[in-house]
């Protein structure tokens, strides 16, 4: 099998760190192409991951460094040249870690994005991959037989089981003392995105930054509410958030920052969990927040942009803060349905999220994801990775897969 990983938006930490393990791995058994441009704006690589390279002689190495590099990251659909090297490799499947879709829409064979494995509030690790047909569709599963879906729900029965005993969270009343919020104010929660020039998935970004989708949204609710904010925790770490800060400002404490940290009593990794928890409804991007408002049953709008991002419509999901407001006021607003929920988490455990660098992945079960996308066969292994990370909190029963 011939494969191909088009990496225009890799960071060196994702490059040493994940993807390439996941070259390791499928360049044991078949025949493996990289096309990657030299560093720029935190994406790329560099000398610094010359090691890496050099241990992978039998790989073919492409360097994208020519002067129109920088498209890469945003659309190169316009590359001929590109495109027609692509051709001439002619892969049978091509690995993405890519911010732009139309480009890859033009290549051979088949084509998954590697993208973030993590599905909160059930914990996966840091470096776990789930291979998608599209960067941002969330919640959609393939189709199932009806034996396959009841082991599906009779797994996530347990494991949703095993993720509440497990969570904990402050109660409703704590959290609106801690974030300072009137009894009787109705809450809305706005988790942002990561805001950095080293992530061009923003470009999916319904607004032009994350200030303007703040003042966007506060601008849609009266006094009656309160938006709850929190930052996304690599702009925290890495990016800037005074304009975000600023905005927020503005609103003269109609809008609140809910800060990670200990001090409200919040566990710094869990403030997005409570506010998605308690607030009366929720405002998201492509962020994996979504998936918090599904296991908890509050109501989302999920705003984006372009054709990148489609929701399943067991989230119910608006399209509009509006209707969504409007809806809350009637008493008749729309959540994720439960039982689809616990499906879904189950879906994805078992059988799209994986650990790519884990010593018992080979080449084979990789590819199977592509062409097997749910199979009982891989579910034994997924539930021993799963609690590995999660020890659980009750002993899960044996399940039949038949």
């Amino acid at each position: 099998m011939r494969i191909l990983f088009y990496l225009p938006v890799v960071t060196p930490w994702w490059f040493a760190n994940i993807v390439s393990g996941v070259i390791t791995t499928l360049a044991r058994d078949h025949e493996v192409h990289v096309m990657v441009p030299p560093l720029w704006r935190g994406t790329g690589i560099s000398k610094a991951e010359a090691p890496h390279i050099e241990a992978l002689p039998h790989v073919h190495w492409h360097l994208l460094d020519g002067p129109d590099h920088p498209q890469l990251r945003v659309d190169a659909s316009a590359q001929d040249d590109l495109i027609e090297f692509v051709g001439a490799i002619a892969p049978d499947l091509t690995l993405c870690r890519s911010a732009d879709t139309k480009t890859p829409s033009r290549f051979p064979g088949a084509v998954r994005y590697m993208m973030e494995g993590g599905a909160p509030p059930f914990d996966l690790g840091n470096e776990w991959l789930v291979l998608k047909n599209d960067l941002f569709d969330h919640g959609f599963i393939p189709e199932i037989g009806p034996d396959v879906a009841r082991a599906l729900d009779g797994i996530g029965r347990e494991l949703w089981d095993d993720m509440t005993a497990r969570i904990t969270l402050p109660t409703r009343a704590e959290f609106r003392a801690q974030a300072r919020i009137d009894d009787g104010q109705r809450i809305i929660g706005l988790p942002l995105e990561y805001e950095h020039p080293e992530n061009f998935f923003g470009q999916h970004h319904a607004f032009g930054s994350n200030a303007d989708m703040v003042r966007a949204v506060a601008a849609q609710l009266g006094d009656e509410t309160a938006l709850l904010v929190t930052h996304h925790p690599l702009t925290e770490r890495h990016g800037d958030v005074g304009q975000v800060n600023a905005a927020i400002m503005q609103h003269g404490g109609r809008v609140k920052l809910l800060p990670r940290t200990e001090a409200h009593g919040i566990a710094a990794s869990d403030t997005t969990q409570a506010m998605a928890l308690h607030c009366d409804g929720m405002v998201v991007g492509n962020s994996k927040s979504w998936s918090i408002c599904a296991a908890f049953a509050t109501p989302m709008v999920r705003l984006s942009a372009g054709q990148s991002a489609p929701t399943a419509p067991w989230i119910n999901a608006y399209d509009r803060v509006s209707d969504m407001i409007h809806d809350l006021d009637l008493g008749t607003a729309k959540a994720a349905d439960q039982a689809s929920a616990r499906r879904w988490f189950a879906y994805h455990i078992l059988n799209a999220a994986f650990d790519p660098i884990a010593p018992t992945v080979r080449a084979e079960d990789i590819i199977a994801r592509v062409n097997e996308p749910v199979d009982p066969a891989r579910w034994d292994d997924a539930l021993a990775r799963y609690h590995a990370l999660n020890p659980p909190a009750q002993l899960i029963k044996e399940a039949s897969y038949a």
